[in-house]
């Protein structure tokens, strides 16, 4: 699956619940409302996206890079965020539970 595969099947409202998207370039998508939980993100740019409404719960996130996403809303329960680059102020109004790691 690539970039443009993944922003159409959100934009259809398909889940993508479980998929492996390690390492694609989604930076500056319109993921808005994804169904994401448990997909593996693992080093996915997600730089500049839209993620507001996405359901990331107990996704992989691992060494992914969100500066500048919109996170307001998104569920990140249960996801692994170890060594995720997330500014810490973009995590305000999103849903959380479990131990944290940002940047500044």
């Amino acid at each position: 699956m690539d970039a443009k595969e993944v922003e159409l099947a959100v934009r259809e409202g398909r889940s993508l619940a479980g998929q492996n998207l390690s390492g694609l370039d989604l930076s500056k998508l319109d993921l808005k409302n994804a169904m994401l939980s448990k997909a593996n993100l693992a080093n996915c740019d997600l730089r500049g996206s839209d993620l507001r409404g996405a359901d990331l719960s107990q996704a992989s996130l691992y060494n992914a890079d969100l500066r500048g996403a919109k996170l307001r809303r998104t569920n990140l329960t249960r996801s692994n965020r170890i060594l995720a680059k997330i500014g810490k102020w973009a995590l305000k109004g999103a849903y959380i539970a479990g131990p944290t790691a940002y940047t500044d």
